[in-house]
């Protein structure tokens, strides 16, 4: 086996995602399978054991990290304590006014040195590098589709703010001071550039997206081009290949140590993401092996990356933005061994055939890393994109020179009498923005850009595509390979198709108090509106990341109605209708509408199933009987549920819901119905009543 470092690496990096994703009761026998299967490759063919030794080294380390790291964090869950905290760069304005959510450093506990990390949702503060004395409350983090994602930044434990706040002395620590330069540098390009562009160029130069326009980012993330507005391994190769003049050039090794800087110095400008650290140390690899003129190998710095970055948090491959950048670089890594392939079979062919193989190879790139990426977009729930293929051929080679004409404009803009070349530049990059976000908009609007597949099955059905194509490439028959894939692919299309058709989804989005529900069946789509403009925002990125066009029906269950900036089919305004109603809606389900007096109530029929959605305390002459009540923002008198589904932390009704199954969830919790079959819980764990 070649590349083994490689290998070795991502072994590494993938058996520490295991360890963090399984129960710790399965990594046992897992880890005493590993041993026995790389002893048994090793005796047979040596190179098969190194991923496998990879895999039991990568369990070990994640044990012994979370023995000597975890463990004590994690032990402080549970104490009210008096902390000295360090406001970390992530940190947003908060719901309250003077307030900030995000990530707190605490340095002192208790008079107590410490080095822990915490996420708090509302604390006092303005700017990141505050520090001050406060008491906080310490909690493990909640079990939900966040807590990897804070675990592979290092932050074990959750901290509410409980008063006693005490100012100091902002931090003096050189990762604010950059912090303050990047803010810095976003105001100037803010300032010469217009609305929407500004945002886009701020996110893609400096890992800025405070401002970057909501419909810029849907647009991008339909497309499948999201990974242009965050600064990764592409960015940085780019503009470090500015300095790149070739061995051939006179000073080109004093000019690989001013590459290193500027790399080492544009890593730490960003803030140290994770795809952006993984970019840097496959970089610095590759300077290395430039400067004692040593062939560098992508795959192989990559896996040495995965390893050190997996030894400074066992938890790191925990990160999409980790799972996406070394997916992606296999997808190109194969891509190359690909067209390598057919420049070999095309070296004695006619000229055109050559250039065939020369204009295919950007298409391949894109295709083999789209693909290679899909998997963890499925399992993370995001929407995959069909345009992604186009969309990347025709806009990545675009990003270099907004680059350029970035730092340009940052450069000439720090001299006054430059002004008029200034606003020269700033013209052209305002030109090239639009002229990419067009393109983008384009892609984005062809039909089928963005398909939310089902999660499980999607899974299921790559795994069984992989193992395919594995058995394939271990009978060296490649070429039989390609049809049987694609026949599979086919048949597990149509058979998906198939088992979707008249299943209904329900998700609760919007407000944890009081969120809407959107209820989809074969593509089309009902909303039942409650709440306000940030539960309206909500449901549009709701429906916007899923791909889902205009609703064939809004519901308005509020009191006091207003005009909706929102488009649907028909709109139904509870306060205009009569007492009771019911209509069909969708494919075969019938919807009962309630309405007395300033309360509403929605029940939905499905094969038997009825789900009820509410607003205010409505009164009947006899109480409905429903399976599923949807998130009450006060208990209706009239309504007796077998089962509630909420989002609040701390319901008021909760003393009234004594005979029910209580099920919660934090983000977007919701249930899958097969008409007169199944119902599977998404997002929601059930709740035992105090």
């Amino acid at each position: 086996m070649k590349r083994k470092l490689g290998w070795f690496g991502l072994g590494f990096a993938g058996a520490e995602l295991a360890a963090a994703i399984l129960p710790p009761l399965v990594c046992v026998p897992a880890a005493a399978f590993l041993v026995w299967l790389a002893f048994f490759s090793r005796k047979r063919r040596r190179d098969h054991g190194i991923p496998l030794l990879g895999a039991v080294c990568g369990l070990a380390w994640f044990l012994v990290f979370s023995l000597v790291w975890v463990r004590p964090a994690r032990a402080l869950a549970g104490q009210t304590v008096t902390c000295t905290a360090v406001v970390e760069t992530d940190a947003d304005a908060s719901y309250s006014e003077s307030r900030l959510r995000g990530t707190l450093r605490l340095t002192e506990i208790d008079g107590r040195p410490a080095n822990v990390r915490v996420q708090c949702s509302s604390f006092p503060g303005e700017n990141a590098g505050e520090r001050f004395t406060a008491q906080f409350a310490l909690a493990e983090l909640p079990d939900n589709k966040y807590r990897l994602s804070r675990n592979s930044k290092g932050v074990y434990l959750q901290a509410e703010y409980l008063g006693s706040y005490q100012p100091l002395a902002a931090s003096r620590a050189p990762r604010f001071a950059l912090y303050r330069l990047r803010q810095r540098w976003s105001a100037v390009l803010r300032r010469w550039l217009p609305r929407q562009l500004d945002g886009m160029e701020t996110a893609m130069l400096l890992a800025d997206k405070s401002r970057l326009d909501d419909a810029v980012q849907q647009a991008f993330r339909t497309a499948g081009v999201a990974h242009l507005l965050a600064v990764s391994g592409l960015h940085l190769a780019l503009l470090c290949g500015l300095f790149s003049f070739g061995r051939r050039w006179k000073f080109y090794k004093p000019l690989i140590i001013l590459r290193g800087a500027v790399a080492l110095f544009y890593v730490l400008l960003t803030g140290v993401p994770v795809s952006v650290l993984r970019a840097g140390l496959v970089f610095a690899v590759a300077l290395a092996g430039d400067f004692l003129l040593l062939p560098f190998d992508l795959l192989t710095a990559t896996g040495f990356a995965a390893i050190l970055m997996g030894l400074q948090n066992a938890y790191a491959p925990c990160d999409i933005g980790f799972q996406l950048s070394f997916c992606a670089v296999l997808g190109v890594q194969a891509a190359a061994a690909l067209t390598r392939a057919e420049e070999r079979a095309a070296g004695d062919k006619p000229a055109a055939v050559r250039l065939l193989c020369r204009l295919a190879e950007p298409v391949q790139s894109a295709a083999l890393a789209s693909l290679a990426t899909l998997p963890v977009l499925v399992a993370h729930g995001m929407a995959a994109s069909l345009a992604g293929l186009v969309c990347n051929v025709l806009v990545v080679w675009m990003l270099q020179p907004a680059l350029q004409m970035g730092i340009l404009l940052l450069a000439v803009s720090a001299v006054p009498f430059l002004l008029p070349f200034t606003n020269l530049t700033a013209l052209l990059l305002s030109l090239w923005l639009k002229l990419l976000l067009w393109l983008v908009e384009r892609c984005a609007a062809l039909p089928f850009a963005s398909v939310c597949l089902p999660q499980r099955y999607t899974l299921f059905v790559l795994a069984v595509l992989g193992i395919l194509a594995a058995a394939y490439w271990h009978a060296k028959k490649l070429r039989a390979c390609l049809p049987a894939v694609a026949v599979c692919a086919v048949l597990a299309v149509g058979m998906g198709l198939w088992m979707q058709r008249d299943v209904v989804q329900l998700a609760l989005v919007g407000a944890a108090n009081n969120p809407c529900v959107v209820c989809v069946q074969n593509g089309k789509t009902v909303v039942f509106f409650r709440g306000g403009e940030s539960n309206l925002a909500a449901v549009k990125n709701y429906l916007a990341g899923r791909s889902r066009g205009e609703p064939a029906l809004l519901v308005d269950l509020r009191a006091k109605p207003t005009e909706l900036d929102f488009a649907a089919a028909e709109v139904v305004t509870m306060q205009e209708q009569p007492d009771f109603a019911t209509r069909p809606v969708l494919d075969g389900l019938a919807l009962d509408l309630y309405h007395n007096k300033s309360a509403s109530l929605a029940v939905l029929e499905v094969g038997g199933r009825h789900i009820a959605v509410g607003a205010g305390n409505i009164q009947l002459a006899e109480p409905v009987r429903v399976d599923v009540l949807c998130a009450p923002g006060s208990w209706p008198d009239a309504v007796q549920p077998d089962t509630v589904l909420y989002t609040s932390t701390a319901p008021k009704w909760l003393d009234k819901a004594e005979n029910c199954t209580l099920r919660y969830g934090e983000e977007e919790p919701g249930l899958t119905l097969r008409p007169g079959r199944s119902i599977l819980w998404e997002e929601a764990q059930t709740v035992a009543v105090q």
